[in-house]
């Protein structure tokens, strides 16, 4: 009777495989999400030691919940809430303390990852160059001629690749060469080659790129990839010749450049709302404007790509564009195109028909009447856009008006004009509040009984507890991260073209139609941004009054984060 009872007894089966196999997976993306949170609270300045030790607990006390709990329909799903919890909580403290703007960077360093890109042997504290061919250029020997020039190169780009810039400069100069970086559209001082050195490493980066290391003259442009403690770069690499020696500049990412859309450039819910319905109509002129390296491409792409580029003929009229539109048709003038050119160029465009047109500069009067009866044609819907340099709506409806010579028909048409400026955004984990000034807030127009507390860029450094200085991991000690946008808008009715087509209008009788509109000047826009805590007054009147967007300061100050004279 024992050995038939024992001989109904299955043996096996008490671990179900299907059951095993999403619990180890879990096991494994948990033990993923730990180990990134635990480097990246060095870099959020998180309190390392107390999350490690609460998301370990955590995660110890959902595995025992998961084998206690009596079926797996009811332990699977408690193990996968309270890793759920431990994400929330942690990107919680995350968003509280420095954001989570970077967190789409890093997941896409992530995903790249799995693309099958050859693999480079990392160099600790070095830079790898990177050639066409996706193979790291070895350095020289130790007492090859050519290593001081290569240990000059690895000295001048680690600090730039480091702190993310976007332009890097190698300039000829009397005592060899400077370098100087661009991080979120400031300039910073490099390190400095010597005149031995300063051509030989130059030539070390046409070579990676396979351009002619031997013609120092004339222009020339490739592409390589540049490594810095575990991320790599494309850059793309500009040469010229000038009389003190030969010139180069390398630019991050250049295809990513102007890769800005509507929801991502800085409009405010209103001017989204505004530029949507404007787009959805698809008739008249928009001028969009901004001064001289303050983002006047990047907004002009952006808009245009608010439009279906599958759905509508667009055609665009540049200058040498730095980057191919996927879907648009662009029409290219040499960078010193006479007038002529520029006209006999947007006429032959107007004949193809499209439904947008954007000309990214206008300097023949008869180009801006031609563009005008264009984007009246009352048979077909037609919008152009032209992009113009200016520091104010105002100021580019006034270079408007002078160019087509006559104030009624230069508004006929015109539906918007938009100014902008590139803010930089204060770094969330080393900012520093403060209370302001009431009386600077009024000069400010701000509401001292609102603004009660405001950022700034620290001026002094992190200390640890133990009151030695340490660097801003976050932002690289340069005391801000990223940039947005900030617009003006200034929308045309029809009573804003009869002010101007009846008299002229002055300045004063145009800001009382812009104030009528509700409209905010660009500075009020900028000051929301103050308010707000992602930006700082200094910024905002570095920006605004200083014109130029890589205003310098004081030489000597780039260690401490603060744009140089150059």
């Amino acid at each position: 009777m024992g050995l038939a009872f024992l001989a109904q007894v299955q043996v096996g089966g008490y671990v179900s495989v299907w059951k095993a196999i999403p619990v180890l997976l879990v096991l494994l993306l948990w033990a993923r999400l730990l180990t990134w949170v635990d480097k990246d609270t060095i870099a959020a300045h998180l309190p390392r030691l107390g999350i490690n030790a609460a998301f370990t607990g955590g995660m110890i006390l959902a595995f025992a919940l998961f084998f206690l709990l009596p079926t797996f329909l009811i332990a699977f799903p408690v193990l996968l809430l309270i890793m759920g919890i431990e994400a929330g909580v942690y990107l919680g403290m995350r968003s509280k303390q420095v954001g989570l703007r970077d967190l789409k960077d890093q997941f896409n360093d992530w995903i790249a990852s799995f693309k099958g890109e050859k693999k480079v042997k990392e160099l600790p504290n070095q830079v790898q160059i990177i050639n066409k061919s996706g193979a790291m250029v070895p350095p020289p020997e130790a007492e090859a001629p050519e290593r001081p020039a290569y240990d000059a190169l690895q000295n001048a780009l680690i600090e730039p690749l480091r702190k993310n810039a976007e332009q890097i400069d190698i300039a000829p100069a009397e005592t060899g060469a400077l370098v100087k970086y661009s991080v979120d559209g400031v300039a910073y001082r490099g390190a400095a080659f010597d005149r031995a050195n300063g051509g030989v490493a130059v030539g070390m980066l046409k070579g990676a790129a396979g351009l002619d290391v031997n013609d120092r003259r004339k222009p020339q442009r490739g592409a390589l990839k540049l490594g810095a403690d575990g991320r790599r770069t494309e850059f793309r690499i500009d040469t010229a010749g000038t009389t003190a020696g030969e010139y180069v500049r390398l630019m991050a990412e250049p295809k990513k450049r102007h890769d800005f859309r509507l929801d991502t450039l800085g409009f405010t819910a209103q001017q989204k709302q505004l530029l949507g319905e404007l787009i959805q109509d698809r008739t008249g002129l928009v001028i969009v404007s901004a001064p001289k390296g303050q983002g006047l491409t990047s907004a002009l792409y952006a808009v245009l790509r608010g439009h279906d580029a599958f759905l509508e003929h667009i055609h665009t009229v540049e200058r040498a564009p730095d980057i191919d539109l996927e879907g648009i048709t662009q029409n290219k003038l040499a960078a010193n195109a006479s007038a002529a050119d520029e006209q006999k160029l947007v006429n032959w465009v107007i004949s193809q028909e499209p439904d947008v047109l954007l000309v990214s500069k206008v300097e023949d009067p008869r180009t801006a009447s031609e563009l005008i009866r264009f984007a009246g044609d009352r048979e077909r819907n037609r919008r152009v856009y032209v992009g113009m340099q200016a520091n104010s709506t105002f100021e580019a409806l006034a270079a408007w008006r002078k160019l087509v010579g006559d104030d009624r028909k230069a508004v006929e048409n015109l539906k918007l004009i938009i100014n902008g400026r590139v803010l930089r955004r204060l770094c969330n984990a080393c900012k520093v509040g403060y209370t302001p000034d009431p009386n600077t807030l009024r000069k400010l127009g701000m509401d001292p009984d609102k603004s009660t507390t405001l950022f700034q860029a620290r001026s002094q450094p992190l200390r640890d507890q133990k009151g030695n200085p340490i660097p801003c991991e976050f932002c690289k000690d340069l005391r801000f991260k990223g940039r947005t946008g900030v617009f003006e808008f200034f929308h045309f009715d029809d009573e804003a073209r009869n002010v101007i087509a009846a008299a002229g209008a002055s300045a004063n009788t145009l800001k009382q139609v812009f104030r009528k509109q509700r409209g905010k000047f660009l500075q009020e826009e900028a000051l929301g941004l103050v308010e707000k805590g992602d930006t700082s007054v200094q910024e905002v009147l570095r920006v605004l009054k200083g014109g130029d967007a890589a205003a310098p300061a004081e030489a000597g100050e780039a260690a401490q984060g603060a744009p140089v004279r150059v």
